[in-house]
């Protein structure tokens, strides 16, 4: 079962964000907090710190990985002002993540370097994408994984019941959400105007 639901997490909550802070207690919501209508995916309740941790990995590492190939293969400047902007970003969160790994109640075993199946599948279509859709599907990939991402800070933070990680959660989801706005608006309808 533990099994299943991680699999099925790792499918649709992934990261790609930074965070600011490594307090030990949750922030109150403010006004930079988005609701799930705003983000365009529900919160995802109920993930231990191991489903949490190996979520918000593989959505950094995944983010690390696409930002650097678009840093190569972008053919647009501003999208690739994006890429440069998410990179240390997720590199950052990265480095936040694993150094809440252990304190002095509990220790969690750091989660593994690959790249789930679905973020590494998504990564070789991104690598094979023609030139002139690759800034667009970069773009939208980059969406969907920094959705799945708020969706899993979210819901950590809500009910999770770590108090370190639930922190880094809380720290977390509003600047996920700013990610997720830069991004939409790189897209063609947004610049369009549609």
């Amino acid at each position: 079962m533990k099994y299943a639901i991680f699999s099925v997490l790792l499918g649709t909550a992934v990261l790609g964000m930074p965070l600011v802070a490594s307090a030990q207690v949750a922030q109150p919501m403010t006004a930079n907090d988005k609701s799930s209508m705003d983000v365009g995916v529900a919160p995802i309740h109920g993930l231990d710190g191991p489903a949490f941790l190996a979520a918000a990995s593989d959505a950094n590492q995944y983010q690390m990985a696409a930002s650097r190939l678009s840093l190569e293969r972008s053919q647009r400047s501003d999208v690739k002002d994006y890429a440069r902007d998410i990179m240390p970003k997720s590199q950052t969160s990265e480095q936040m993540l694993m150094a809440s790994l252990n304190n002095l109640q509990r220790k969690f075993a750091e989660p593994g370097v690959r790249l789930s199946a679905e973020r590494a599948s998504m990564l070789k279509i991104l690598r094979d994408a023609p030139s002139g859709s690759f800034d667009n599907l970069y773009l939208t990939q980059s969406v969907k994984v920094q959705q799945g991402n708020w969706a899993t800070y979210k819901g950590y933070a809500e009910d999770g019941s770590d108090p370190s990680l639930k922190q880094v959660a809380s720290n977390g989801a509003p600047l996920i959400a700013q990610q997720i706005q830069q991004a939409q608006a790189l897209l063609p309808s947004a610049l369009s105007g549609n």
